[in-house]
């Protein structure tokens, strides 16, 4: 397949008819013949081309009439039937369109020595518009080259900075690892000595006859201060535990209103010391749950403990239940001071507190509802917070039934 080195070149008015034939000896030769390309004046330019090109060549006459001057679009002709595109461009002239093509880029220039017929202001408007697109094409192309360096370069670093990240996050897995290891035997070695005190406590306080009121007073202190570290040493293993991924639950069916009973039974005089009541839920039935029954009451625990913790003496703490389709919620509602709006966010994060303090200087590190949260989250429920200002605060869990 062999063709021209000769090109078109068509001028064409505003609603893109051909107004008038410039030159023409664009044709496609092979061994069999040699096809001419005859365009008529008067008809439209795109009439010349292969009806799927149609959008393009509406494009390219767009594209013209919106930058002045357009080059380097591949066309196909109806006649050509060799599967090869005619490059063409064009420019507006005069409040018209000049078109010209030929079937490669780089036959312009040999295009232009043969077009005598036009006068010496047309052939040199299109040169300069060639010449300013090849001088574009140059400039994109360096550009392109810088800019292809730059990303290089950004990616280089960036791939860098990825392999030190994971380094140092290797490195704080390991550091946390440690951490958590030595967290959890400093907690188990101080457990048994805590408890040790504790029981010696319970010992001395069986017989009150023998203490003076100091003495009992001081025993008081001393049981109260080793129950709130025993609390927290069971709760940093707890979080360390969690941290480690390893809440291991020993599920079994059990009735859920048995273990809030036995909760509330054995907080009640916690409640007792601030004159609080506890309204239990009454169900005219079992309610059974599949769960781990002491993780569970560890919830409920923390979470009655906190109600009674945060609300006033002489006040109410109420256990609610909501049994739905597929699971039940269980709430414990206080009548205390509330929580900020913009501290909810707090409660359920490890070592956050709020700016609400317990009424009567009770302690806490900030760690229960943290460990409540994974717990319920491990049986496949959830937990929220609700609270107003002065008027208390409402925690729910969900727990499936199903």
């Amino acid at each position: 397949m062999n063709t021209s080195n000769e090109g078109i070149l068509l001028m064409l008015d505003s609603n893109g008819y051909i107004s008038q034939i410039l030159f023409n000896n664009l044709s496609i030769s092979n061994s069999n013949n040699q096809m001419s390309i005859s365009p008529k004046a008067g008809s439209l330019f795109s009439s010349l081309f292969r009806d799927e090109d149609l959008q393009r060549v509406l494009s390219f006459l767009v594209d013209i009439k919106s930058k002045s001057a357009s080059f380097g679009w591949e066309l196909f002709l109806k006649e050509n039937y060799c599967s090869l595109p005619v490059s063409f461009g064009g420019a507006i002239l005069e409040n018209r369109i000049m078109v010209f093509g030929s079937f490669s880029t780089v036959d312009f220039s040999r295009f232009f020595s043969g077009m005598m017929v036009i006068n010496n202001e047309q052939t040199e408007h299109i040169r300069k518009l060639e010449k300013e697109r090849l001088k574009s094409l140059n400039s994109k192309s360096a550009d392109s080259v810088l800019m292809f360096d730059e990303l290089t370069r950004l990616n280089n670093d960036l791939v860098n900075m990825q392999r030190e990240l994971s380094k140092k996050n290797h490195e704080l897995a390991e550091l946390n690892k440690l951490k958590n290891q030595f967290i959890g035997m400093a907690a188990h070695d101080l457990r048994s000595p805590l408890g040790n005190i504790l029981n010696f406590c319970e010992f001395i306080e069986e017989e009150p006859e023998n203490l003076s009121s100091d003495q009992k007073e001081f025993i008081s202190t001393i049981d109260s201060l080793a129950t709130f570290m025993l609390n927290m040493v069971n709760e940093l293993l707890d979080v360390t535990s969690i941290e480690q991924g390893e809440i291991n639950l020993s599920k079994n069916d059990y009735d859920l209103i048995t273990c809030i009973n036995r909760v509330v039974y054995l907080n009640k005089s916690l409640a007792d010391r601030k004159n609080i009541k506890i309204n239990t839920p009454t169900f005219p039935q079992q309610l059974i749950v599949n769960i781990d029954k002491s993780k569970i009451e560890q919830v409920l625990t923390n979470l009655l403990t906190n109600a009674i913790k945060y609300s006033f003496p002489e006040s109410i703490v109420d256990i609610l239940i909501h049994q739905q389709a597929d699971e039940v919620a269980v709430s414990i509602r206080d009548h205390g001071q509330g929580i900020k709006s913009d501290e909810l966010r707090l409660l359920f994060k490890p070592f956050q507190k709020t700016s609400t303090q317990a009424t009567a200087g009770e302690k806490s590190i900030g760690l229960g509802l943290f460990i409540v949260k994974r717990i319920v989250e491990a049986h496949g429920g959830k937990i929220t917070a609700e609270s107003i200002l002065n008027s208390g605060t409402t925690f729910t869990f969900t727990l499936p039934t199903k």
